[in-house]
């Protein structure tokens, strides 16, 4: 897995100076370092002090990892292209449905505070489906103590690392704001999607992880958002978590499967993704598991031969 993530962080820093007069190559290059620093430390101490601690730390802070390349993606993106490509993404929906999907939805479905609270909850579960099936999947490696339960959660660890990075390339291809921008008035979006509890609160969080404050207008949040919509990363990986889930027969596979089908379909619901971003995601997702064993075989392969 870590393999996989520093020759993917390679990539990003020769865009980065390949593109240095448009992107602050600076800012990519330490954030480069500092997550391979955290890597390199984090094995250092799973190797020195090798007990059930260390391993559940070794385990779970791909979590962080992962945000942290995510978050150095975002400096390279729109920087790369000076522009988006929503119109593009909006157009083919439009060829395929002949219409907005996600204005058609508000127009022909009811709002109902209820079902926008459970999707809403289940687009903020994307993180937390795979940490549910890596913890069942650790417990069950410190109970058997097999081979083929610490080969299970390596990997999925690996799958979604892995997935997660090729999803971070593609955004680098088309670069986009969303609907909720450009079809739909953010600032409007609490009260024409309106939930009970938890809502606002978690809307509150995803803004904040993608840079915009409550205070931003729709015009000043486009300027600032992560330009990640296209292919949907949510519904890639959701999809591959799901069928791990089913794969290694997880207690929770069914809760994994009825949120994240609602993951899926909030993607679009909420105004998040275009349909074609989550077809793109779900194709994403099939290449990247049919890929994962060959790519599995590479990075192991190197791993071997560097601790010869």
């Amino acid at each position: 897995m870590e393999f996989v993530t520093a020759a993917f962080l390679v990539v990003f820093d020769v865009l980065a100076l390949v593109f240095h007069n448009s992107v602050d190559v600076g800012a990519v290059l330490v954030s480069s370092v500092v997550i391979m620093l955290i890597m390199f430390a984090m094995n250092a101490l799973l190797a020195g002090y090798p007990n059930k601690w260390t391993h559940a730390a070794h385990t779970f802070y791909v979590v962080p990892i992962a945000l942290m390349v995510f978050k150095t993606v975002e400096k390279l993106s729109f920087a790369i292209h000076g522009r988006d490509y929503d119109d593009v993404l909006i157009h083919i929906d439009r060829s395929l449905f002949g219409t907005d999907p996600t204005v058609w939805l508000f127009h022909h479905i009811p709002t109902l505070p209820v079902v926008v609270e459970f999707l809403q909850s289940c687009y903020f579960m994307y993180y937390w489906l795979p940490v549910i099936v890596a913890w069942e999947l650790s417990k069950r490696r410190q109970q058997t103590r097999s081979e083929r339960a610490t080969h299970n959660l390596e990997e999925l660890r690996f799958t979604i690392v892995y997935g997660l990075l090729v999803s971070y390339v593609c955004y680098l291809l088309l670069p986009g704001v969303g609907p909720r921008f450009t079809l739909h008035d953010f600032a409007a979006l609490p009260h024409e999607l309106p939930g009970l509890w938890l809502t606002d609160g978690l809307r509150f969080l995803i803004n904040w992880g993608e840079n915009i404050s409550a205070a931003m207008t729709n015009a000043e949040a486009m300027k600032v958002v992560t330009r990640d919509v296209f292919p949907s990363g949510h519904t890639e990986i959701t999809l591959l978590t799901m069928l791990l889930a089913f794969k290694f027969k997880v207690r929770a596979r069914w809760f994994i499967l009825l949120v994240g089908s609602g993951l899926i379909f909030s993607t679009v619901y909420l105004r998040y993704h275009y349909v074609i971003d989550v077809i793109g995601g779900a194709l994403l997702a099939m290449i990247v598991l049919y890929s994962v064993p060959w790519a599995m075989r590479v990075f192991r392969n190197r791993t071997k031969d560097d601790t010869r």
